[in-house]
């Protein structure tokens, strides 16, 4: 009797961390997948912002690329970190890469569910791919406010160049009006002279 609550302690406590496991795993992928959905919603807002660049740039029948070359950029690197971000969720699940095919399949599986290989156990690798993923999203982060905040500089500046050449054009407009209205009046006074 002994022996059968000995081994049902241990299958417990074995359960235990288990779950342990598990829940600490399911915390990581659901802090990447959120850094994920940050970066989502700022592809959104920026392909709105680019969608209005190239919208009033096509009523004003200009053409269309500096501006968006910034935006573009920003894009571009978001989507860059959320392929990392994913790649993490797979490290911290503990997914393995088929060698066959090269897609990411769960630890638990004994054959890719995509081309039938049979998958390697990887479960004598036991690194800390919580603690990793965390310095690699907030490095991933860090990069990716940079870029960012370098291509929104670089199209405020484009910006800012674009209405000072405005403000110029309709200064001078308004100087070759205001001396078209100068000598309208001078040869209205010289015929009511005559």
């Amino acid at each position: 009797m002994g022996t059968f609550f000995e081994d049902l302690g241990k299958k417990i406590g074995e359960t235990a961390e288990t779950v342990t496991n598990k829940a600490g795993e399911a915390v990581e992928v659901q802090k990447i997948r959120n850094q994920i959905r940050v970066l989502e919603r700022g592809n959104e807002s920026a392909y709105i912002g680019l969608g209005e660049i190239i919208y009033r740039h096509y009523k004003d029948g200009e053409v269309v690329d500096s501006e968006a070359i910034g935006i573009c950029e920003a894009i571009q690197n978001r989507e860059e970190s959320i392929e990392k971000y994913e790649q993490q969720i797979s490290k911290v699940k503990g997914d393995v890469k088929c060698r066959n095919c090269g897609k990411s399949v769960a630890k638990e599986m004994t054959f890719c569910p995509y081309c039938g290989e049979k998958v390697s156990d990887s479960s004598s690798e036991k690194t800390d791919y919580a603690k990793e993923a965390k310095e690699h999203i907030v490095d991933a982060a860090e990069e990716a406010g940079e870029k960012t905040e370098a291509a929104a500089e670089k199209v405020k500046e484009k910006v800012s160049d674009a209405a000072d050449t405005v403000k110029e054009k309709v200064s001078d407009a308004a100087d070759d009006v205001c001396e078209k209205v100068s000598a309208a009046e001078e040869k209205i006074k010289e015929n009511m002279e005559d």
